[in-house]
């Protein structure tokens, strides 16, 4: 068995490339049983699960890779999920904001503890020739903000993943603005790593190889056929509205591919700038030098990767 730790603690229309594989059958033709596992953090982030052998694939941050980094145990990057950042600004067209200084003077939902979300908040208000300080910042504590929040009058935007929690409301989706850090080319960077332990790699250089070709191939399929796409997240998202799975993966699809069109693909020479960005805002737990070592050391790696 194959266990594979999503990022966050539910499924979304993000992972349809898992399912498709799963449901097409290209798992089972590589004589491999895949299961998906969501679930909240009691027992750590999928990147230490990853570690302690909790699981053999894992979606995790930028930061946590190199948080576990070391012996067997330490963590390879193999393909990056999406070919950018997921984060922005969530508000309505009723809101009349329209790019990042028009929040000035507004209410502005904000997780807690999404510090690196607030750093690129900062860097996209100065970008933009706004001011953070005249920003009404509101913690929404350990919560994640929805577009019910805005509907229900508590703020006037939000920050959040704007593939998915802008449409978790009853609003026409002609309603919804969002504005992406990515819009200003603030911190580019991918949204997570599909990552397996060194140890695990080493005995399973053949399945992993298997596994990544499956999985861009359910990414393209997932792209080319909706029909398929919907029938096969009808079952792991039963709860959630049809049209918005549909409208979640016209938006997300073509994060899915770089200009290749290919899935998967890393560019070690971005990550490195990231990892720089990162370092100095604090948010990384290792020294620079030792994160750049880790990459040098081949923790990111497009060797797997079918292109």
């Amino acid at each position: 068995m194959l266990t594979v730790r999503f990022e966050y603690i539910h499924s979304w229309t993000n992972h349809a490339g898992f399912y498709m594989a799963r449901a097409n059958g290209d798992y089972a033709r590589h004589h491999m049983d895949v299961v998906f596992s969501n679930g909240d953090s009691f027992r750590g982030t999928p990147a230490a699960l990853l570690a302690r052998g909790e699981c053999e694939v894992a979606l995790v941050r930028h930061k946590d890779l190199f948080s576990h980094q070391g012996g067997d145990t330490g963590l390879m990057a193999v393909a990056a999920l999406n070919q950018c950042q997921v984060g922005g600004v969530v508000t309505s067209v009723a809101s009349d904001i329209h790019r990042f200084r028009d929040l000035e003077g507004r209410t502005l939902g904000f997780p807690a503890a999404a510090y690196r979300l607030f750093a690129e908040l900062k860097e996209a208000m100065a970008k933009d020739g706004g001011d953070i300080a005249k920003v009404n910042v509101v913690s929404t504590g350990g919560w994640e903000p929805d577009f019910r929040s805005i509907e229900n009058g508590t703020f006037d935007a939000f920050v959040n993943v704007v593939w998915w929690e802008p449409f978790q409301g009853s609003s026409s989706f002609d309603r919804i603005v969002t504005i992406p850090f990515d819009s200003l080319g603030i911190a580019p960077h991918y949204s997570y790593y599909v990552c397996v332990r060194r140890e695990f790699l080493a005995r399973n250089e053949a399945v992993v190889r298997d596994f990544l070709r499956d999985i861009a191939l359910g990414y393209r399929r997932a792209a080319d056929d909706r029909d398929a796409a919907m029938r096969t997240l009808q079952d792991p998202l039963a709860n959630v509205s049809p049209a918005v799975l549909e409208h979640t993966l016209d938006i997300i699809a073509p994060t899915w591919f770089d200009g290749q069109g290919h899935w998967g693909p890393m560019d070690i020479e971005a990550i490195r700038r990231y990892d720089h960005w990162m370092t100095g805002q604090g948010f990384m737990t290792v020294p620079e030098s030792e994160s750049l070592a880790a990459i040098d050391g081949g923790a990111i790696t497009n060797a797997y990767l079918p292109w």
